[in-house]
Order: structure tokens, then C-alpha cells, then sequence
């Protein structure tokens, strides 16, 4: 039946692109049309090799950029609720190696130079696209603020405005030579449920899932750089399906490539994917107000209650659970020779020297 499902999403998607369907109607009373744009990469200047042309990298990362909104607005034309895209929609993560490039632009370093201020022209492109299907749109692209760069999702509504964003709190050390993390877990009011973003590493970490989940999310996007599947479906990204089900969230992961992006339930079913699909939208419709009741009247009689969500939440025993917090536990001793590149800008140069190579 998944695989129905699946199979259904690419086919409009498909005729979307062929310009064999305008429209798509509203869900059904109750259910909310969720979509991930599932996109190929596009090539980019590799300063490690001899070819690499600085003047050409602004060119490729538009060109990257235009195709993934594209695709955003495909789901708009889709009828979408919601779509998120994939982490750093404009495809410069990976120029943050190379802190001794120069923007010829700017003068900055090459990755610095090419994050953008919000608001501004990508911004308002992308809040005309919301405006335009009376759509919400996560957007997560690299934003510059007072000088610092952030790995940002930008939330904006059905209206085109920006309600939020979030900032990627938990960096790869690479990532942390030119990124600023970000410092909270928002959760974002929707007229059909709460939702939240995790961003790639932030996966890793199950407090941060745990917090969205407390605070009332419903549905978190992950858009990220790293996949979790190993051989095509998400029925193998582990990682996924336990964040799902340990805290009864649906999740949305958006990755690039042609696998690893889609709709996992909080029983861990996956909704929706588009396994080999090449630059297309993979949709689940959802009923938020579901709840995943046991059927056993076993079950029920001996808790009280037959609602697995409420257990689990009031079961738990958050006073004890201090040392989750506790920024010096035990554990730390076993690391205190370690001096990672964070913040050493000559082990990074010398770092760059030695790789001589993209990771």
C-alpha cells in the first residue's frame, strides 16, 4: 500500500513537470497536504582542483537555487500545505573548507561572502512563492546577520511572512569554522499543527527532538546533508524511525539525491517516498488529530488509558534526569587532551593543506 501511495506522489508530480496538471484540490476535511522536494545535486566549483573559476560559482549556486524553488513551487501547483526543502538550498556548504578563499565579489571568505541578509531578494522570492499557493514554506539556506553567518530554516506562513527560524544549534566541527550555531528549539504555530526543524547533526542528538516533541511539535522537518538510509527506502534509515516513534512525531526528512527523502509516521510507517526519482515533490496527506490508541482492552484496563502518547508522556520522571544538563558529568574527563580545529584558524589553514580534497 506504501508503495501505492509512493508511486501516486511521483505520477502528479510527473504531470506537474509536463504541465499536464494545473492544480490539485485541497485535502480532505482534516488532513493536511505535507510535502518534501526531492532534488538531484547540481555540479559547483571545486577549488580543490586545477579548473576551479571563482567567477562561476555565484552562477552555479543560482542555478542550483532556481531549481529547487522550482520545485517548491511545484508543490504549491500541487495544492501543498506545507514543503520544506533540503539543507542550504543555495549550495555553498561545501566551500566552507576553504577559509582561504576569496569572494571576488566581496573581498570576504568565498562561503561568507555568498550568505545572504534576510529580508532580501531570496527572501522575498521565496515569500511571493508562499503568498502565491497560500502555502507555508521552510526554507533552510545559509542567512548573514550582524556580520555572522547561521544555518538557518527560514519559516514563512501562507501570507508570505516570515513567522521564524531555525538555527542550527549542533555544527560539524568543519562547519563551525564559519558558522555560528544557533541557540533555541522553536516550535511553530501552523493553522493545522505545530511543526519544528532538526537540522542534519541535530538528528544525532535526541535531546533536541525530545525538547520539540515536550513543547508540543507535531511534525518536524529535518532538512539535512547527511542520509541515514543505507539502501534506498527510508524502511532502513533507523535513526529516523526511532526519532519518530520514541516521541510520537511525524518527520519529514529532505535530503539531496534520489532516496532518503519522505514521510515517516509516529508509528514509524513510512508515508511517502520516491525511491530513484530524479527532482520531484513527495507528499503524505496527514490527519494531525489522529491518535494512535492501543486496541487492547488489556492494554487499556490495566494503564487507564489506551492512549500510548499520554502514557508515555506521563510516565516519564524529568527530576531525575538532571545530569542530561550537566555540562562537566563524567564522561568529559576522557577528552580533555582533545583540541578540535573549532576556533584555530592556523589549524584550519594547515588542515586545508593537508586534505587537498572536498569531503
Amino acid at each position: 500500500m506504501r508503495h501505492m501511495l509512493n508511486m501516486a506522489t511521483v505520477f502528479l508530480a510527473a504531470l506537474c513537470l509536463t504541465g499536464g496538471l494545473a492544480s490539485i484540490s485541497a485535502a480532505p476535511p482534516g488532513k493536511t497536504k505535507v510535502a518534501v522536494i526531492q532534488a538531484t545535486g547540481s555540479p559547483r566549483q571545486d577549488p580543490f582542483k586545477a579548473g576551479y573559476d571563482s567567477t562561476k560559482v555565484r552562477a552555479m549556486s543560482q542555478a542550483h537555487l532556481d531549481k529547487l524553488l522550482g520545485l517548491i513551487d511545484r508543490a504549491g501547483e500541487m495544492g501543498a500545505d506545507i514543503v520544506c526543502g533540503p539543507e542550504d538550498m543555495q549550495h555553498i556548504g561545501g566551500y566552507g573548507l576553504h577559509v582561504d578563499r576569496r569572494d571576488p565579489e566581496t573581498g570576504e571568505i568565498l562561503f561568507s561572502g555568498m550568505a545572504v541578509e534576510v529580508p532580501g531578494p531570496l527572501s522575498e522570492r521565496i515569500a511571493a512563492i508562499a503568498r502565491k499557493h497560500s502555502m507555508y514554506v521552510v526554507a533552510p539556506i545559509y542567512e548573514k546577520e550582524n556580520g555572522k553567518v547561521y544555518n538557518s530554516s527560514l519559516v514563512f506562513d501562507r501570507q508570505g511572512e516570515l513567522i521564524g527560524r531555525h538555527r542550527k544549534t549542533v555544527l560539524p566541527i568543519m562547519e563551525t569554522w564559519l558558522v555560528t550555531p544557533g541557540t533555541g528549539y522553536e516550535v511553530f504555530e501552523t493553522d493545522f499543527a505545530p511543526i519544528a526543524i532538526s537540522t542534519c547533526w541535530e538528528i544525532t542528538y535526541p535531546e533536541i527532538h525530545r525538547i520539540y516533541a515536550l513543547e508540543g511539535a507535531r511534525l518536524i522537518f529535518h532538512p539535512t546533508m547527511g542520509r541515514e538510509n543505507s539502501d534506498g527506502s527510508l524502511d532502513t534509515a533507523h535513526r529516523y524511525l526511532t526519532r519518530a516513534t520514541d516521541d510520537r512525531v511525524w518527520l519529514a526528512p529532505v535530503i539531496l539525491g534520489t532516496d532518503g527523502n519522505g514521510i515517516i509516521s509516529p508509528t514509524g510507517e513510512v508515508l511517502a517516498e520516491a525511491v530513484g526519482a530524479r527532482d520531484t515533490v513527495i507528499m503524505a496527506e496527514i490527519d494531525f488529530s489522529e491518535r494512535f490508541l492501543s486496541k487492547s482492552t488489556w492494554w487499556n484496563t490495566i494503564n487507564g488509558s489506551n492512549d500510548n502518547r499520554a502514557i508515555h508522556f506521563l510516565s516519564r520522571r524529568p527530576g531525575i534526569w538532571g545530569k542530561l544538563a550537566d555540562l562537566r558529568p563524567p564522561l568529559a574527563s576522557e577528552f580533555e587532551s582533545v583540541r578540535l580545529t573549532t576556533g584555530d584558524r592556523e589549524a584550519q589553514f594547515e588542515a586545508v593543506r593537508e586534505v587537498d580534497y572536498g569531503p
